[in-house]
């Protein structure tokens, strides 16, 4: 049995955001994410959907949102976002069996 020192329920925003936090405070986390990748229900919602806020003020800890900082992101933008944010700086997410 693998040893984890923290664990992180959920790939959305706000968890590879917590691990990243976990991180710098010196300790490895997983991310458990139910769905196939890291980024939460982002990929469910409907396709015109964008942040309500500009993307300078939407950006996770340690990686700025590319592009304009004052446009919109859409949910495609956010999700390649989320993605590439959880494979940048934190461990891989695990999902389950089949997901």
């Amino acid at each position: 049995m693998e040893h984890v020192e923290a664990v992180v329920i959920g790939g959305g925003q706000s968890g590879p955001a917590a691990a990243h936090a976990l991180v710098r405070a010196g300790l490895k986390p997983v991310v458990l994410e139910a769905s196939a990748r890291a980024a939460g229900s982002w990929p469910r919602y409907y396709d015109s959907l964008t942040l309500f806020s500009p993307a300078r003020f939407s950006a996770l800890p340690g990686m700025p949102f590319g592009g304009d900082r004052d446009r919109y992101p859409h949910r495609d933008e956010v999700v390649a976002y989320l993605t590439a944010y959880a494979d940048r700086l934190c461990r891989p997410t695990s999902a389950p069996a089949g997901a």
